[in-house]
């Protein structure tokens, strides 16, 4: 890295930094950048014209940025590291292939997920043509990847490569390392995505047991484990089964790692997500509130995790019909969430498609059919047209029409919805009946309505 290259990337850190420290919540990172750019400047690094020694503290600040949930932050730096060390060290340099990797974490972390996917691809495929197939990074990249592909909706790819992730591990490093079972776990979730919960389950109780003769109870990979095994019960109706196995590991964590642990109060916001589907409203909102106020004090209340227990909240409101709460909550955390993860994000998008429906259930039509619409668009535009959160706003705007008497324009909507989930899902999945079930109830209303 001659002078001219140095002093090029330098200022664009520098820039970047300035633009953070003009922010109240960027400016630790804007602080860490500006110390970065004066070390090196400084001649901390003197005699080196490595392009790994003077870009390799800001790897760190975007690989710590990335482990606080920071990722547009991880994105901004990430992608001038990504385009500096493929100047100079070139693009298939592993240096750069970490680089690499790393801004497509952060923008599967923003929910950007072909961007994320484009580059997880184009790692994989170098990876694999330099170190081999059955190389860790390679491996690595493998994961990453099948966890865009999920969060795309694109299920079967995922199930694919995590199916064909899991043979080279169990062949290397045998079926009881960390690694193996992790790769058995993420296989497990797309299956859930995917409405198959009974194949989830056997994955999961297999893993738990495995989890526990491995590593012991009470370690926090069978704790997370367990807290996946109940969110499967839940999903699958099995409430008693998952709130038992929910208070279990909440117990346990509150011993193990203590009362205000994030991933203590990610289990609260779990057991009070099964209450609300129990109908024990009162007791899930006394739980959510609790664990809001705790994730905002320990991670800040513009922390994604934060966001979500406060979006969880919006929804038991809802349904205990306290729509002005309801609306206020979801409203705040719409708008932190546009602004900390983006417009387009699936968390950002699901708050707008709840606060629609708050909209519906006040009475508001005009502007839940608003909102809808707008959702509508830009999840189509992010997420494609057959993707699950499409599908169900689309469902959504269905409901919107309904609760107006405009039966005609419902029809055609949930007719569609109806096939494209019977497509996408099958015909035993949840979605698909309760699709199928409004649609023979819009259908005797129009016949009521002819005679």
């Amino acid at each position: 890295m001659d002078i001219h290259q140095q002093q090029t990337f330098l200022t664009r850190i520098t820039d970047l930094s300035k633009l953070y420290m003009d922010h109240v919540k960027t400016e630790k990172e804007g602080s860490e950048l500006r110390d970065a750019v004066e070390s090196v400047g400084n001649g901390d690094m003197r005699g080196s014209s490595s392009a790994a020694a003077i870009t390799e503290p800001f790897a760190t600040i975007v690989v710590e940025a990335l482990e606080r949930g920071k990722w547009k932050v991880a994105a901004d730096i990430g992608l001038i590291l990504v385009e500096t060390r493929t100047s100079l060290l070139g693009r298939e340099h592993s240096l750069t292939l970490t680089a690499m990797g790393n801004l497509a974490s952060a923008y599967f972390g923003l929910g950007r997920w072909q961007d994320s996917i484009d580059l997880g691809e184009t790692v994989i495929n170098t990876r694999k043509r330099i170190l081999g197939d059955k190389h860790p990074q390679t491996l690595t990249s493998m994961s990453n990847l099948a966890s865009a592909y999920r969060g795309q909706g694109r299920w079967p790819e995922a199930e694919k490569l995590q199916l064909e992730l899991i043979k080279v591990k169990r062949e290397t490093l045998g079926n009881d390392h960390q690694s193996t079972i992790s790769s058995v776990g993420n296989l497990a979730a797309t299956y859930e995505s995917m409405g198959r919960y009974r194949d989830a389950e056997q994955l999961e109780e297999e893993l738990v047991e495995q989890s526990k003769r491995v590593l012991g109870d009470t370690h926090r990979s069978t704790l997370t484990w367990k807290s996946n095994l109940a969110s499967t019960y839940r999903e699958d109706g099995r409430l008693l089964d998952a709130e038992s196995l929910e208070s279990e590991v909440l117990k346990t964590r509150e011993i193990v790692l203590g009362k205000n642990n994030p991933l203590t109060l990610t289990s609260m916001v779990n057991l009070a997500f099964i209450y609300r589907e129990q109908d024990r409203l009162d007791q899930a909102a006394a739980l959510e509130e609790q664990a809001l106020e705790n994730l905002s004090s320990v991670l800040g209340d513009e922390h994604p995790q934060s966001l979500m227990a406060a979006n969880n909240l919006a929804l038991t409101y809802h349904c205990q019909g306290r729509l002005e709460e309801a609306a206020r909550v979801g409203v705040s955390t719409s708008e932190k969430m546009a602004t900390v993860l983006g417009d387009q994000h699936a968390m950002t998008l699901t708050a707008k498609a709840r606060l629609a429906m708050i909209y519906h259930s006040q009475g508001k039509y005009k502007e839940a059919e608003t909102l809808t619409v707008e959702v509508r668009q830009l999840m189509r535009d992010s997420l494609g047209e057959e993707h699950p959160h499409t599908i169900s706003i689309t469902a959504n705007l269905g409901a919107i029409y309904q609760s107006q008497g405009r039966w005609d324009e419902a029809e055609p909507v949930i007719e569609l919805i109806t096939q494209k989930r019977k497509r996408i899902l099958g015909e035993s999945h949840p979605d698909t009946i309760a699709s199928m079930e409004e649609l023979m109830r819009i259908y005797r209303v129009r016949a009521a309505d002819r005679h």
